[in-house]
């Protein structure tokens, strides 16, 4: 993975590839916003482990703002699919999701794709009003899926 920082200068977020120091904080982000993002699950289920076992071999980019880790996107780079894309509640509504996905684009081939749950209706809004378009449909252990892709 290239060592690659974006800015996103009007609320001083910073984009860079991971390194071990971000690896706790993420941990407690992909716990917490999984715990509120998919409300029909058992939450307890849902372990900080977790964020190891589901991003192995991923490329992650993490987003700081003022120094603080605030969100993460990992990308599987075999098949330019964004696996996970996450930020903490506090930090939404900021530019720092897009900004993701900008750095996304032109790191990986087009078109990127990822998975958003049908019940998952926030991230679904969001990715429709980027232009992302739902490519098919289907059922994993999570529930009803939408296969999306960008243009």
């Amino acid at each position: 993975m290239d060592r690659i920082v974006t800015v996103l200068k009007s609320t001083n977020v910073l984009i860079h590839p991971i390194n071990k120091a971000d690896r706790d904080k993420l941990r407690e982000i992909y716990l917490l916003c999984r715990i509120q993002a998919f409300h029909w699950m058992d939450s307890n289920l849902l372990t900080l482990s977790d964020f190891d076992a589901h991003t192995h071999d991923e490329d992650i980019w993490v987003a700081t703002c003022d120094n603080e880790t605030v969100g993460f996107m990992a990308v599987w780079p075999p098949d330019a699919f964004v696996h996970h894309l996450y930020v903490h509640v506090a930090y939404r509504g900021k530019g720092i999701g897009k900004a993701l996905l900008a750095l996304a684009a032109q790191n990986y081939p087009s078109p990127l794709r990822l998975k958003c749950l049908v019940k998952n209706e926030a991230a679904f809004q969001f990715y429709q009003a980027l232009g992302w378009e739902i490519m098919e449909e289907g059922s994993d252990a999570l529930g009803d899926y939408f296969l999306m892709k960008n243009e």
